[in-house]
């Protein structure tokens, strides 16, 4: 690889993703702090919502506040789902412009078929091929040997698992999705609700940058595998 100083600046469409994983941290965190704030900022003789919040958002809150503590500490697991779902969406959309503009130097390309038509099949395959399926497409190595941004596969193609269970049985982990993600959660069955704490999601929305950037050093770099 040339000096990082020699390179290429960053494609716009790995420009756009990172700027949308730093919008998702801010939420993230601005929503952890109204989660916290709720909690230790209200009056300390306070017996219902409506006594510490504005009175519109506290009208469809009309529970006591042990009822109220319970649904706050269901909220940080909503918005882990939430906020891996919308990087998920990202992340794609940042697949789908590296393909539209590498495929056409690309061996696999079918001149005689639509550039994004070709793109989608790549990446609406196999979500646990999907990494390797992109390589294929762009003569990539990165699944045998990276590159260098620490990339590891198998959190990358658990991100994708994930995020199909979120979407689609609203968290509830079935036997697809069931032999790869209890690997990360010790325990899981099929049928439980996955558990994505602080720490899994982060790993998840680290595979997903980590990928994004290795596919737009190499691309960018007109690379090609040996």
């Amino acid at each position: 690889m040339p000096a990082r100083t020699a390179r290429p600046p960053i494609t716009e469409a790995l420009k756009s993703f990172k700027q949308a994983i730093s919008e998702i941290n801010d939420f993230y965190w601005g929503a952890r702090a109204g989660f916290d704030s709720l909690r230790r900022l209200r009056p300390p003789t306070a017996v219902l919502p409506a006594d510490f919040l504005e009175p519109a958002i506290a009208a469809h809150l009309n529970v006591n506040l042990t009822e109220f503590d319970r649904r706050l500490d269901e909220q940080p697991r909503r918005l882990h789902y939430l906020c891996l779902v919308d990087a998920v969406t990202f992340y794609e959309e940042f697949l789908l412009k590296t393909l539209v503009r590498e495929l056409p130097s690309r061996k696999v390309f079918k001149p005689n078929k639509p550039t994004e038509k070709q793109a989608k099949n790549i990446i609406n395959g196999s979500y646990e091929k999907r990494p390797e399926d992109i390589d294929d497409a762009l003569e990539l190595d990165i699944c045998s040997f990276g590159s260098e941004h620490d990339l590891d596969i198998e959190d990358l193609k658990s991100a994708f698992l994930a995020r199909n269970c979120i979407v689609h049985a609203g968290g509830t982990v079935s036997d697809r999705e069931l032999p790869r993600l209890s690997l990360l959660v010790p325990g899981l069955k099929e049928s439980d609700r996955l558990p994505v704490d602080e720490p899994l999601w982060r790993r998840f929305l680290g595979a997903l940058l980590n990928h994004a950037e290795d596919l737009d050093l190499l691309t960018r770099l007109n690379y090609r595998k040996p």
